[in-house]
């Protein structure tokens, strides 16, 4: 009996040591290694060296002069420590009314069909990327915020489309964050929103 549990005792030990200790670092060294940026996050750093957000996880702007993400589900919205998407389906009342919410809110801004990514929450509640038609849906509002033209703003929206996955996994989409510092870049901070 006694030697059935020391045996038992050294098989998790082993166990642990190989899956909880050496496996996890083994892995994580490679990773900073071989994809580094990856590794730390995909940070996004500015040029006094900042931590503005990370290129995997969705932001909320707030600002209309910025685009904004898909709604989150995490927490109080977009918290990376409550990752999770939501379990209420169609038939759930709190789904519908989120939703509706969602489409009275958006409707004030713009009277076009509203993209389904800009109502729904995605798995993790914090997706970074909207689809391309998303996104040219909220140009009008950041043009005028900006005082540009829609075509200015369109043609960045344009060169931040990425296509799907190997071209053939998932769909075209854009990383929000980036998006949002590019016209920053192009166009100037905007004037801010009380």
């Amino acid at each position: 009996m006694m030697k059935n549990i020391l045996i038992a005792f050294k098989v998790c030990m082993f166990t642990i040591l190989l899956t909880g200790i050496l496996y996890p670092y083994l892995i994580t060294g490679f990773s900073h290694i071989f994809f580094h940026k990856k590794a730390r996050g995909s940070l996004v750093i500015d040029d006094q060296k900042k931590i503005i957000g990370s290129a995997l996880i969705g932001q909320g702007f707030k600002n209309p002069a910025y685009f904004f993400s898909r709604p989150s589900a995490a927490g109080n919205g977009y918290d990376g420590m409550a990752s999770g998407g939501m379990n209420d389906g169609p038939t759930s009342q709190k789904w519908v009314n989120r939703i509706q919410t969602h489409l009275a809110h958006l409707k004030a801004h713009n009277s076009e069909p509203i993209p389904i990514d800009l109502v729904t929450c995605s798995a993790s509640g914090l997706d970074p990327h909207i689809t391309p038609q998303a996104a040219y849906w909220q140009a009008p509002t950041v043009a005028f915020h900006r005082d540009v033209s829609i075509k200015r703003v369109v043609s960045i929206i344009d060169e931040h489309i990425e296509p799907p996955q190997l071209f053939i996994l998932g769909s075209a989409r854009i990383n929000v964050l980036h998006l949002n510092l590019s016209l920053d870049q192009y166009l100037g901070p905007p004037v801010s929103i009380p």
